[in-house]
């Protein structure tokens, strides 16, 4: 059963404390994206007192709930990297995760595929990388075999790179479990919380100070009794100020996306309604495309993120047949190429592109391209993987800014101005495959720099199904 009893919940947060009796904390984690959430509850497993505060409206409202939801196998990292450290031990531990926590988590297996014999050779590279990695099981699938395994693909594909270890999940629903069973076990969490400065006292401390802000339409609504979450008529909240919502023309700028996308203050009329202040020994830094601003509050300049912008297309159920493992061209200098991807519900999901912002000549609030040209780009590079979808039946389209630096790897490292403050920072793809082995790891760097956390007896690793695809 749940470590915290049942009761009323306040709005915005968790309706326990995890404070100590003086009122401190052991831990502050900032953000509560997928790795996030993964350190969060990695923590839950012991007797440290830890609260996760995040800036949107929800947890995974950043880089996490806009990308494609792949557990990728590790073979594509460069060897040596954090990357390629963490990505095919994360991805080994997810079954198990799956089984505690009811996410939902599908082992499809993925096909890079290739035209001819110079991307070819390219596949035989992979596996070598994937080798150096630790990656188990890779081979080279052709001819009949291959069609047999994606009927659909493009006839023109002559080999494709298996890997039967890659999955499939809904990135948001994984991190709501994550959140959820750090929250059965103990831990605080706050949302709606915007960190806006972190000061060390005299006591050894970090102060952390954030913005507490919650919907305008709330607010008015509450005014005149309990009000509804959004408040309003027909509940429906930021739509009432912003009507091109109901029909998917708001475009949420590059900066909001760095603080919860279209669950960030911004694009909620969001009012800030109090401050608030954390007093914790350590600060882990896990707040995604705004991870260098959180660093910076304590005079870390040592990366910038640099984001990412990839877009997606999402077709309906009906379009799910076209394709059973998770189809990714040879790969570019950009990443691992626009795919073509049943989801775990049975969409078929196209994208993403890779559109560095930091590029963007009149920089991140003017995107140089139209509309049609990033669709007329996703959908030339997905019908040269399978032809055959409709994109009449195309039912949303959405985009993520992934936490690129100008390190050019994951940061998961004691800051070199303050050792108690730990950066889970710039985690850009394969993030979520790397998340569950990046937690453990950020949990020994915060043992190593003094926390006093011993196994919790009385964790429960267990998440009662909500939902089970």
């Amino acid at each position: 059963g749940e470590k915290v009893p049942a009761g009323p919940c306040p709005r915005s947060r968790t309706r326990h404390s995890a404070a100590k009796a003086d009122g401190t904390y052991d831990v502050c984690i900032i953000g509560s994206g997928a790795i996030g959430a993964a350190i969060a509850r990695e923590l839950s497993k012991t007797t440290a007192s830890v609260i996760m505060v995040e800036a949107g409206d929800d947890v995974s409202q950043g880089a996490t709930k806009g990308n494609s939801g792949i557990v990728h196998a590790g073979f594509d990292d460069t060897p040596g990297t954090r990357r390629a450290e963490f990505c095919w031990k994360g991805n080994q531990m997810f079954p198990g995760l799956d089984a505690d926590l009811h996410f939902g988590y599908q082992l499809t297996g993925s096909l890079v595929v290739a035209h001819g014999p110079k991307e070819e050779e390219h596949l035989q590279e992979l596996i070598k990388r994937g080798e150096t990695n630790g990656v188990q099981n890779l081979r080279i699938v052709r001819g009949d075999e291959l069609f047999k395994m994606e009927p659909h693909l493009n006839p023109e594909a002559t080999a494709a790179l298996f890997s039967p270890d890659a999955g499939t999940l809904i990135p948001y629903e994984y991190t709501i479990a994550l959140a959820e069973n750090a929250a059965d076990n103990g831990v605080e969490v706050r949302i709606r919380r915007e960190v806006e400065s972190i000061d060390k006292t005299d006591d050894g401390l970090f102060s952390v100070k954030a913005k507490h802000w919650e919907p305008k339409s709330y607010l008015e609504s509450s005014a005149e009794g309990l009000g509804n979450y959004y408040g309003g008529v027909g509940e429906n909240g930021p739509t009432e100020s912003h009507p091109e919502l109901k029909v998917m023309r708001k475009k949420v700028s590059v900066p909001e996306m760095k603080v919860g996308g279209s669950g960030s203050r911004a694009a909620n009329d969001g009012v800030v309604v109090g401050e608030e202040e954390v007093r914790a020994r350590y600060v882990v830094n896990a707040a995604g495309g705004f991870s260098d601003k959180i660093s910076a509050m304590i005079g870390d300049d040592s990366f910038k993120v640099k984001p990412r912008l990839g877009e997606y297309v999402l077709l309906r159920k009906n379009q799910g047949h076209l394709c059973n493992h998770i189809l990714f061209p040879c790969p570019g200098p950009l990443g691992k190429g626009i795919l073509v991807q049943k989801t775990l519900w049975g969409n078929l999901i196209l994208g993403p592109t890779a559109r560095d912002v930091h590029e963007w000549p009149e920089g991140e609030l003017k995107d140089p391209d139209s509309s049609e040209e990033v669709l007329g780009k996703i959908l030339r590079a997905c019908r040269h993987l399978v032809a055959g979808f409709d994109t009449n039946e195309s039912i949303h389209s959405f985009s993520g800014a992934r936490a690129k630096t100008d390190r050019g790897d994951w940061i998961i490292e004691p800051s070199p101005v303050d050792s108690d403050f730990i950066q889970a920072a710039g985690i850009d793809s394969p993030g979520i495959a790397g998340s569950p082995a990046i937690a453990v790891e950020v949990v020994d760097l915060l043992r190593k720099a003094g926390l006093q956390a011993t196994p919790d007896a009385s964790f429960n690793p267990k998440r009662a199904p909500i939902i089970r695809p």
